[in-house]
């Protein structure tokens, strides 16, 4: 009897883990056909010449050549990744600290926060081609609305304009990211704030701590694994933007905001140089790879843990 009870438990078990993985089949079919293959496919590239603008170029493999070309002889990639960086830790960190003072101020308006939240939202909503053109037009140098008033009120000369001057380009494109996505920053971190518990707080102010003591004591860890999240979210996104950069400047003028998206771009699809191409879109997964593990670190550090439990 006890026999014949194990074995119905054990086809049970078998008939629950069958089913399971009929359900799970169709993803992970999905998962590889779309994210490991061409991945799989453009590490091999990396390892080749296959380029359609050198006939004698057809594939042949080369080994680390490629990459060693990488890292010792193109100035351009070092050049486009300094500025990306550049780009994303302006970006990010500017993010960060409109939305959390915006998240604060709203958190302490009760009445119109729907009203206020709805608008603040309104850029991030917009799709990154509309963002682009719109700002391309605010900003143009002939008959731009900003450019006109920049001018009028003496901050900037006549004959200069911000998407064409080498100076200025670059953290114009830094003002117009953070314009559309400090929204996304606030929102999360004003859904964070609410979840908060209130006892930390309770007791915080009755020991007598000052308000700026218990947003620093109190706040700030508690927010630690949000803060992180959020940061690592506009951190991937900033680093392989592309839309926006590409309809307003297209890497230009010069080289002042070719970020790596525009590189990598640039070396497959006008040097049609698959080869080296694979190898410079590889980089660019590597390095974001790295910040997904830094930030992965900081969201499950043991102390913010600890803390999130109490």
């Amino acid at each position: 009897m006890k026999l014949k009870r194990s074995t119905i438990n054990w086809k049970r078990i078998l008939l629950d883990r069958g089913v399971s993985a009929m359900f799970l089949a169709p993803a992970l079919i999905l998962l590889l056909v779309l994210l490991v293959g061409p991945f799989g496919y453009m590490v091999g590239l990396s390892f080749t010449d296959l380029s359609f603008s050198q006939p004698d170029h057809d594939g042949n493999f080369v080994g680390f050549q490629n990459y060693r070309k990488l890292l010792r002889d193109d100035p351009i990639f070092w050049e486009s990744f300094l500025t990306t960086i550049k780009f994303v830790f302006a970006s990010v960190g500017a993010e960060f600290l409109f939305g959390l003072g915006l998240a604060l101020l709203l958190f302490n308006i009760i009445k119109s926060q729907r009203i206020i939240l709805t608008l603040i939202l309104m850029p991030m909503m917009l799709a990154p081609v509309a963002v682009g053109l719109m700002w391309k037009l605010l900003l143009s140098g002939e008959f731009g609305m900003f450019t006109y008033y920049l001018r009028k009120i003496a901050l900037m000369a006549p004959q200069t304009a911000p998407l064409s001057s080498y100076k200025l380009v670059l953290w114009t494109m830094v003002g117009i990211d953070v314009w559309e996505w400090t929204p996304f920053v606030t929102l999360v971190i004003l859904a964070g704030l609410m979840s908060l518990p209130k006892e930390p707080f309770e007791a915080a102010i009755m020991d007598g701590a000052k308000p700026l003591r218990v947003f620093w004591d109190v706040t700030l860890p508690l927010l630690r694994p949000i803060i992180a999240l959020v940061m690592l979210l506009r951190g991937i996104d900033a680093f392989k933007e592309f839309d926006k950069v590409f309809i307003l400047t297209g890497g230009g003028p010069g080289t002042a905001t070719e970020l790596l998206s525009i590189y990598t771009w640039r070396i497959n699809f006008r040097n049609w140089d698959f080869g080296y191409g694979s190898v410079v879109a590889f980089m660019v997964y590597l390095v974001v790879l790295i910040m997904c593990s830094i930030f992965y670190k900081a969201i499950t550090w043991k102390q913010g843990i600890g803390e999130i439990r109490t």
